[in-house]
């Protein structure tokens, strides 16, 4: 029988393999599917991995000690209420049966990847799960360098994208003057979110560890990011800008830096504001306005889109169970898009599953601080935590199992060691 270091080492490659392949997923997917006419089965590779994952971890729990001390952790503590709340919600309104399964992946799966993360994290994996998010995101932004530098706009229709499955890329505000590219990504909305996280990475690393090469992936990221003209993502990033520095900085300077960050954050957007008033280009790439007299601005659609949101959550505090919002509507055929995760969440799971939501991300931000000092991967992921979970008050962003898995895996191996961990 396989002893339990072996199998904590197999469980560890397999999330390793999940992240890596993650920011691919949307691509393979599309390029696969098109050419085997079995993309439902080949997307379905990360839930197989996870239950196989999930069914090793659980025989670690059973068997060993030190596996099941690790679930005394704050943020697993609230996720199994939120799971319970998620379930009896859904029992109660009966949503269809598609619509069940694809919403409790979209809610539960990074969290399972969380989980499994947390218990079998050891500082080898910490140090492999850093390399498996900066190598596979040197790609993705190689990648969207071209697309808006040398590549046909249409390139990625080689590969099967189409309006049927992923755009190849998509119009700023209904006008053909401005393309947004979505890299290997399943959109520019989620390749906008994805790179923050391995932005703030490379950054730290190129600041606290003097390994300068990083640097330029951190300065690579941001015309990529601007390009995928993602605005929600944008103020992720600047989000998560402002916590990197402040986990940068000498305690004693904390204060400090964190308000003149804060201070100069707050005055760059008010001068883009404002400038954005008067600069017709400007307020075009910020406000994401129209050309077409009938077509709905960006803005409409989103403040549309969080009015139905927060009405529906004010009539049916108690929820409408899962799948009854967000991606699977587009393969139940029945709920609502609400671009704005957490009114997402309170749609499905009611306001109790919402602040049980919230409760995680609030409980795994803590914990991850309290190792942002010693563990590179901590301070990253509390920065992408941060800037993500603002960027989801705009966009669904954890809806994007690629951005999702890889924050949340990385998030959950950073909890799983000691906050005495050293220079790991």
């Amino acid at each position: 029988m396989m002893q339990p270091q072996s199998l904590r080492r197999g469980i560890g490659t397999g999330l390793v393999v999940l992240v890596a392949l993650m920011p691919f997923h949307a691509f393979l997917s599309v390029w696969l599917g098109t050419m085997t006419h079995h993309e439902q089965l080949i997307e379905a590779w990360k839930e197989i991995l996870l239950v196989l994952l999930s069914a090793g971890t659980l025989w670690l729990v059973v068997k060993d000690d030190s596996t099941r001390d690790r679930l005394r952790s704050l943020p697993i503590y609230f996720i199994g209420p939120f799971a319970l709340v998620a379930v009896l919600v859904t029992l109660f309104t009966r949503p269809s049966l598609t619509a069940v399964a694809y919403g409790a992946k979209t809610d539960m799966e990074f969290l399972v990847a969380f989980v499994l993360a947390a218990l079998v994290s050891t500082p080898k994996l910490v140090r492999t799960l850093v390399w498996a998010v900066l190598v596979p995101a040197c790609l993705v932004v190689a990648f969207g360098l071209l697309e808006f530098t040398v590549l046909p706009a249409s390139f990625l229709a080689h590969f099967g994208y189409s309006a049927q499955t992923v755009r190849p890329y998509e119009l700023l505000g209904g006008t053909a003057r401005v393309l947004r590219f979505p890299s290997t990504l399943g959109g520019p909305n989620q390749l906008g979110t994805y790179l923050i996280l391995p932005f703030a990475l490379s950054l730290i690393l190129a600041f606290r560890r003097r390994q300068w090469l990083w640097l330029v992936l951190a300065l690579a990221c941001l015309p990529v990011s601007i390009h995928a003209y993602s605005r929600g993502a944008w103020l992720g990033m600047i989000a998560a800008v402002i916590v990197t520095a402040f986990a940068l900085t000498p305690r004693r300077l904390r204060l400090r830096s964190g308000l003149l960050v804060t201070g100069v954050a707050a005055a760059g957007a008010v001068a883009i504001g404002l400038l954005a008033t008067r600069v017709t280009k400007l307020r075009y790439y910020i406000f994401h306005g129209t050309t077409s007299p009938t077509a709905q601005s960006s803005d409409s659609q989103h403040l549309s889109s969080l009015k139905i949101g927060l009405d529906d959550t004010v009539h049916a505090p108690l929820g409408h169970g899962l799948g009854t919002a967000g991606p699977a509507v587009f393969h139940a055929h029945s709920g609502i898009i609400i671009e704005n995760n957490f009114l997402q969440l309170s749609y499905e799971t009611g306001i109790v599953g919402a602040v049980l939501f919230l409760a995680i991300c609030l409980a795994a931000a803590v914990n991850l601080a309290r190792r942002a000092g010693t563990i590179d991967l901590a301070a990253a992921s509390l920065a992408a935590l941060v800037g993500i979970s603002i960027t989801a008050l705009f966009l669904p962003a954890w809806t994007d199992s690629s951005t999702a898995l890889i924050l949340w895996t990385a998030a959950g191996a950073s909890l799983g060691l000691s906050p005495d961990s050293r220079h790991v």
